[in-house]
Order: C-alpha cells, then structure tokens, then sequence
C-alpha cells in the first residue's frame, strides 16, 4: 500500500480560520488535500481561539508567540520553520516575510515551497527601511524555496523577470466558495442599510486600495445611494483620518466584519462592489464578491484585469469614477457582467480545481 504524502502548513494564523487571507486558504487546502488522502499538519498560534489538536482531519501543532509587534510573526514563522525541516513530503510556507530563513531548509533539502503573495514591498504604509527588508526577503525566498507559487499570472511574470526561476515556479490561483442560495435580506436590515441601494467595498484602509480616490469620486458624483466601507476606520492613521474627513454624509464607515454570513448578505444586495486594490495577486475580497454575483468597479491593473477577465468597470483616477457612479444612477447595472464574473469563479476560481492541482503537484 502507497503511503501517505504529508504536507505542513506554515506561514498563517492557523485554522479554523478567525481572520482572513491565509487563513481562509489554509483551511480550504488542508481540508481539500485531507479529503484526497494527504496527511496535513497546520502550525498555528496558540492565540487561536480553537485549541484541539485536531480539525476535521487536520493536525494542528500550536506555537507559543511573545506578544510584541513585529517580533510576534517572525518568531513564529522561525519556529515553525525549525519544526518542519524534517518528516514532511512538503512544506508549504505562506508569504515570504521571513524569507532569510529559507536557507534553513534549503541547507537540509526539505522539499521548502513558498506562495509569494503580492507586491509587499510596494505597498506605500511601509518605511523605506522595510521596503528594502521585504524586497530582500522576496529575493530570499527566490533564491532558496524548491517551489515558488504564484496566485497570479502578473505575481508570476514578476517573479521571472526579476530572478529568471520558470523553472521552479508555477501559478495557482485562490479560491472561492460560490454562493448558491439567497442570503438573509434581514441582516442587512439590521444593519440599517436598504438592499441594493448602497455600494460597498470590502478591504484593509491603506493607500494602495486607493479608498481616497473611490471617496472622491463618490462624493463628486451625483449618486443618491450609500457607499459603505467596511474596514478598521479606528486604527488611528492619518490616512484614515483623511478618509474621514473627505467624506460625506452618503459615507459610512461600518469597522471590520469577519462573520461570513453579514459579509455575504452585504455583498450580495448591494448595487456594485468596489475594489481597489493594486498591489496583491488574486485578492479574496474580490473573489468573494465575484462568487455572490456582484458587478465590479476596480482599479486599473494587471491584477484586477486578469481576476475578472475584463469583465468589470475600471478607473484610474476620481474624475473616472465620478462619471461611471453617474451612468449607474441612469442605466443600472450589468446583469451579464454578474453572470460572467460568477461563472469564472466556477471554471477557474473554484477550490475543488485549485485543491487538485496542489494535489498535482505534491505527487509529481
């Protein structure tokens, strides 16, 4: 009888997923993977609020962190690092944060994959000290990882372009879950906001999702509906308190939602989802949108043009935006551009396709 192949998870919170991104990710694949017959191991922090050694068929090894900003994250990944150098099949590092330490298993051949992520280092809420520590650690991770992948054809193309590795490279792209039933009309009643008379976007508050820019455009335009934002509009930075300060009374800043079904509810009735990110690969958010069937406005890049297929309002600057908010308050929106967004989900962004083409490759 064959034996098993074991993969460790690395480099995320840990499952079952209390945050976003990662970790959302991280339970989709260890538990596609379980499903297939792979014995998977997720490391997570012990700050987790499930504590089972155990989840769904995935085994769950638990790291003590110090509570200290920017020390916290290193010290777990160095740990986790140092715990799976031996008796897995693969490895599987999410993000490259720590990629000075990928010599680690490079020295002991462990067969040491990383997921690249986005542009870190591009994204402008970072120091020029810490531009230069993440963009060497992306060379790091080049340098030294088995396996280099991709959520994106653009994430790609950069990563050959800068250190020429086709050959140990590949693009699979993130997932989502489709959504196939009508949510509950009712939650976004008791939030307080009228079904599909509200835009809505879904992000973390930094300059590289451009909220500025969407701001400005909505309050330069003529649109009688809401533009709710959902995202921390509490942390205190100046851009944040910029973002404030520019909006109107059409604006709501509503703070963080993680429970899925509001998430849901809120994009499914709402009149277009705005996305405005521009240094990530295949972003969740807009994933996520796709897979209720939203209409998309989103920022013009590689990334956002790739993920949709083309298939969405773009801008580049407020004046754009002002116009398209307009001609949406007369035509409504596309309901073909619904349709093509969620069917590539289905074909193309669906976890069952991305789980078997990791399966793929840790059987190659």
């Amino acid at each position: 009888m064959e034996n098993k192949k074991k993969i460790a998870i690395i480099g995320s919170r840990g499952i079952p997923a209390e945050f976003g991104g990662f970790e959302t990710f991280a339970e989709h694949l260890a538990l596609g993977l379980v499903a297939k017959g792979v014995e998977v191991t997720v490391f997570c922090e012990s700050t987790q609020k499930y504590d089972k050694p155990e989840y769904k068929g995935v085994d769950l090894i638990y790291i003590k962190t110090p509570n200290i900003v920017g020390i916290r994250s290193i010290w777990f990944d160095l740990i986790s690092i140092l715990k799976t150098l031996q008796n897995y099949d693969v490895v599987y590092m999410l993000g490259y944060n720590t990629g000075f330490a990928f010599v680690l298993p490079w020295l002991f051949s462990t067969n040491f994959w990383v997921n690249m992520d986005g542009l870190e280092w591009k994204r402008t809420k970072w120091s020029s000290f810490a531009k230069l520590y993440l963009r060497i650690n992306e060379w790091f991770a080049a340098r030294f990882a088995k396996k280099l992948i991709a959520d994106a054809q653009g994430i790609l193309e950069h990563l050959d372009s800068a250190y020429n590795i086709s050959h140990k490279a590949v693009m699979i792209p993130y997932g989502a879950v489709l959504c196939d039933e009508q949510p509950n009309i009712e939650i976004v009643k008791e939030l307080g906001f009228t079904p599909n008379e509200y835009y809505l976007i879904v992000c973390r508050l930094e300059p590289e999702n451009h909220l500025k820019e969407i701001i400005l455009g909505f309050v330069e335009s003529n649109s009688k509906s809401q533009l709710i934002i959902v995202g921390d509009h509490k942390c205190g930075t100046k851009y944040v308190e910029e973002l404030v300060e520019m909006s109107d009374a059409r604006v709501l800043f509503i703070g963080t939602i993680y429970d899925q079904e509001k998430l849901n509810s809120l994009r499914y009735y709402c009149k277009t989802y705005l996305h405005g990110h521009s240094v990530g690969g295949t972003n969740p958010s807009l994933l996520e949108a796709m897979a209720v069937g939203n209409s998309v406005i989103a920022h013009d890049n590689i990334f956002n043009r790739e993920v949709t297929g083309e298939q969405a309002i773009f801008f580049s600057n407020p004046y754009e935006l002002a116009n398209t908010f307009n001609q949406l308050e007369d035509n409504g929106t596309c309901d073909q551009q619904k349709l093509q967004l969620k069917n590539r989900i289905e074909t193309i962004y669906n976890w069952e396709i991305i789980v078997d083409t990791y399966f793929n490759h840790i059987n190659s």
